[in-house]
């Protein structure tokens, strides 16, 4: 920071300071609030299905008795 940036800071303090005293001496008083918790709303999933997506899927690999089999069958060919 330089030393305009620190001075400008100071001074911005120095207000901010004074207007609290300002409030308080006034009668103001401070209340806390209730803390807030974010939930951020997730977009809904689309029902759209793209017909490329669909192909590009891994098809599901052979059961063991599958693979068996289809050995059985090469082999009587």
């Amino acid at each position: 920071m330089t030393d305009n940036q620190i001075l400008a800071s100071i001074q911005r303090q120095a207000q901010l300071e004074a207007a609290k005293a300002a409030f308080f001496n006034s009668g103001g008083q401070i209340t806390q609030a209730r803390g807030f918790a974010f939930k951020p709303v997730f977009p809904a999933r689309s029902d759209k299905i793209d017909p490329d997506t669909i192909l590009k899927r891994r098809r599901i690999s052979p059961t063991h008795a599958e693979r068996k089999m289809l050995r059985r069958l090469t082999e009587a060919l």
